[in-house]
């Protein structure tokens, strides 16, 4: 039963760690279709987009680091074993980094924007989060 629950928790993990971040989707269509951005906003904000692309494939790469790291450790031992909650750890400490990332690059964004756009964002932001209840 125990390898049961574990192979759950690593399909449950390369699940949430493969889908697309919605909140983060919502949030450019937002940026991009209805802020309505200068020129310079437009150009910092695509700046930053493409920092965090770089950042987030190094995430992605880590995260399947991690999850490979459960699955070996949970083949091997069978068991809910120190080394696979280790793992588990492991894959949880990437996952926190990679939100409080996703947290800071949508911070940077909502820097460059004037006050009217702030407004708009900060409500579609308060649904996007509150959606995902």
């Amino acid at each position: 039963m125990g390898l049961l629950g574990g192979l759950a928790g690593v399909w449950l993990g390369a699940q949430l760690g493969n889908r697309p971040d919605t909140v983060t989707v919502s949030l450019h269509a937002v940026i991009h279709d209805q802020l309505h951005l200068t020129r310079d906003q437009e150009a910092e904000i695509e700046a930053l987009e493409a920092d965090f692309a770089r950042e987030k494939s190094a995430f992605d790469q880590r995260l399947a680091e991690a999850r490979h790291a459960i699955g070996t450790s949970l083949m091997e031992s069978r068991e809910m074993s120190p080394e696979v909650v280790e793992a588990a750890e492991a894959l949880h400490d990437v996952m926190g980094e990679l939100q409080l990332s996703t947290l800071n690059h949508i911070l940077a964004m909502r820097a460059v924007m004037d006050v009217e756009q702030r407004e708009i964002f900060d409500a579609r932001l308060a649904a996007a989060l509150d959606a995902e209840r």
